[in-house]
């Protein structure tokens, strides 16, 4: 009897896949199926990046909502196809990225783009820059809202409103450790406030409140800040994406930084 070939996705797997980026582990899929070949369970288990399973590795089962599953012709089924922008390089050996997507509607989408580059084992410059997805024309584009970078000699703020206007702010530390934190924390407390004031829509009050959208901020954040004082980190820390989303679009690509 010919075997029987799935592809699996959903937010499910995209979560267990962060989860495993976060414990910096290795995810293994686990399947129960039929005598027929017809997929009854799905889920996973981790293990130390490699080394093999323990012979009794804990199960987590994804549940019916969390996954879509898909039969195929082709036996080449590549799981972690499905991991892509959860754990990504960057073609630049001497920068990491540490990016967090949230989407708020099916309208609606913010993207946090935090970039580190070191020269010669020094810290060479940052960026951090906030993109909204919005609809001109019938037509959905990304445009950014606020960037912190050390270009033109000096680290600033730049808010761009949504007719391509920009204001330029010299920050008012020039210590790029010192201006990764304050470019946070601006962005926690700013942000609502900014979209209104480039116009654009303003998110709901409880949006930014989320426990689980500060934990990745700061993750990010703590990433940053790690390897400004360890440089020779970079070698070994991996860029990241996370994902956090109520409304699912799983097709729509991330687009590449500007930079």
């Amino acid at each position: 009897m010919a075997e029987t070939y799935y592809s699996i996705k959903g937010p499910g797997l995209i979560r267990a896949a962060q989860e495993a980026v976060s414990a910096n582990k290795d995810m293994d899929i686990v399947t129960v199926s039929d005598k027929t070949g017809r997929l009854l369970r799905v889920g996973y288990h981790f293990k130390e990046k490699g080394k093999q399973a323990a012979s009794q590795p804990e199960i987590t089962w994804f549940s019916p909502d969390e996954i879509q599953i898909t039969m195929v012709n082709t036996p080449a089924i590549d799981f972690e196809g499905a991991f892509l922008g959860v754990e990504f390089s960057h073609p630049k050996k001497n920068e990491r990225h540490f990016m967090l997507s949230l989407t708020l509607d099916k309208e609606t989408r913010l993207i946090l783009r935090n970039l580190f580059r070191i020269d010669k084992k020094v810290v060479s410059g940052f960026v951090m820059q906030v993109e909204i997805r919005c609809t001109e024309e019938g037509k959905k584009m990304w445009k950014p809202i606020v960037r912190y970078d050390q270009a033109h000699g000096f680290i600033h703020r730049d808010l761009i409103a949504s007719d391509g206007v920009k204001t330029k702010c010299r920050l008012t530390t020039q210590n790029t450790k010192d201006a990764i934190v304050l470019a946070v924390e601006e962005i926690r407390r700013n942000l609502n406030l900014w979209l209104h004031q480039l116009g654009y829509k303003a998110l709901d009050e409880d949006v930014l409140d989320q426990p689980i959208l500060n934990n990745e901020i700061d993750k990010a954040k703590s990433k940053l800040l790690e390897l400004h004082d360890n440089p020779e980190k970079i070698k070994t820390m991996r860029s990241t994406f996370a994902q956090l989303k109520d409304h699912p679009d799983y097709e729509e690509l991330i687009p590449p930084p500007p930079w």
